[in-house]
């Protein structure tokens, strides 16, 4: 497992997926537990420690949420956002 940054205690943190509609977290670290470079892509993508990150939609049944990070919207499956550990309040 690598991480993107890791300020943040595990058990200190939640997934992206846990957000409800219009909360805003920040993201803690990023774990590439399948080795395939997601890791890489989602910093790319904006998903970087201490960033601040909303949840604009979750469709049910489950379908990709949506979400809101750097200016940027993506949609991203549960897979994914499970990788993405994020914090009520900005790391350290």
């Amino acid at each position: 497992m690598t991480h993107v940054s890791h300020s943040v205690d595990a058990a200190d943190s939640r997934s992206l997926w846990s957000l409800s509609v219009d909360e805003r977290a920040y993201v803690a670290f990023v774990s590439d537990h399948d080795g395939d470079n997601i890791c890489q892509r989602l910093a790319d993508m904006g998903f970087l420690a201490g960033r601040s990150v909303t949840c604009l939609v979750t469709p049910g049944f489950g379908a990709p949420r949506v979400y809101a990070v750097g200016g940027s919207t993506y949609s991203i499956d549960k897979r994914t956002a499970q990788l993405i550990r994020v914090v009520n309040e900005r790391p350290a």
